[in-house]
């Protein structure tokens, strides 16, 4: 592992348990960069939701939708891949 993957894994698991809504643009620039790449380090990002996805989903736009989750706490989930 470089020293920039293991900068990159560090920053990530700082953001564990934070709410993906409100992350600041660094943060979600770590996000983001960290998502892509996730599967080199065995790892996956979920994402849990508050949201209601299944009452809504039917017969609502996506936008709306998003619209919704936006509003509800989106914790960030960190979890190792088995296999």
């Amino acid at each position: 592992m470089t020293s920039e993957d293991k900068s990159l894994l560090d920053q990530v698991l700082e953001l564990e348990g934070k709410n993906l809504t409100k992350l600041t643009k660094q943060e979600k620039k770590v996000f983001d960069k960290f998502e892509s790449k996730a599967h080199e380090f065995g790892l996956t990002i979920e994402v849990a939701t508050e949201a209601p996805i299944d009452n809504i989903k039917q017969g609502t736009s996506s936008y709306t939708v998003n619209q919704i989750k936006n509003h509800f706490p989106n914790q960030i989930i960190i979890k190792r891949i088995l296999g």
